[in-house]
């Protein structure tokens, strides 16, 4: 499978913006995630940088977390309600994840929901209205970085599903240059400080997740999907920890 079909085999599996590739080697796809964010991201901050909403920082966050919502399917965003959910139940083990699969949603997953929705409009309204509008396109990059991460650190909790089909490619090898990609992307729209206030929060959301999942015997999909929404919030907070100079 050469670059490029998994590049757009990664691109049409977490977002809308690629093709549906047959029979993906979703494991060969896992170091070009934050290559997918990348993409997305640009797609997402462009127009904002180009001028639309110009001077009106609100309704431009507004529009970034809907086209950010409609481009990846809300796959993400359900999945952080999903965990929520079965967090917020105390439950464990197979009942835990019994009620992440439930398709109903509970007062954790609505209040998770809220939080997301809100949070990247409310940061990205403060990032635009301070001219920071490339943290917004750095924003997905860490995101897909912490799911990589993630799932590095819980190789051995696959549960049957998409998860699983991804955790055997986040080696060593491709979880450092999944790293290296967002480390690159970080500094270049960023900035090192931003970069490095958002991987520190990432940090320790990662390490509540991991724990979370190990203590349920498992992760899956929207383990997975959680890091991304929480590493984009973790890239725009840690964009504004600077001041507004």
């Amino acid at each position: 499978m050469g670059i490029v079909r998994q590049y757009l085999a990664a691109l049409g599996f977490l977002t809308r913006l690629g093709p549906a590739v047959r029979d993906p080697d979703m494991a060969a796809c896992v170091p070009l995630f934050p290559v997918v964010g990348a993409t997305l991201g640009l797609v997402l901050a462009l127009p904002l940088a180009l001028g639309l909403f110009g001077g009106h920082p609100l309704a431009g966050a507004f529009v970034y977390a809907v086209a950010n919502l409609a481009l990846t399917r809300g796959l993400h965003l359900d999945g952080f309600a999903d965990v929520a959910d079965a967090w917020g139940s105390l439950a464990s083990g197979d009942r835990f994840f019994a009620i992440m699969k439930d398709s109903r949603i509970g007062a954790f997953g609505g209040m998770a929901l809220v939080v997301a929705l809100l949070g990247q409009v409310c940061l990205g309204a403060e990032l635009l209205g301070v001219g920071r509008v490339w943290v917004l396109a750095f924003a997905p990059v860490l995101g897909r970085t912490g799911a990589v991460v993630l799932m590095r650190f819980c190789r051995d909790l696959a549960r049957p599903g998409l998860g699983a089909m991804c955790l055997p490619g986040a080696t060593g090898r491709n979880t450092a240059i999944a790293v290296a990609v967002a480390a690159f992307c970080g500094i270049a729209w960023a900035g090192i400080g931003p970069l490095a206030w958002g991987c520190l929060l990432l940090g320790v959301i990662l390490y509540n997740l991991a724990r979370l999942a190990r203590k349920n015997g498992g992760i899956n999909g929207d383990f997975l999907g959680a890091a991304i929404v929480a590493g984009e919030l973790a890239a725009l907070a840690g964009g504004l920890w600077l001041g507004r100079g």
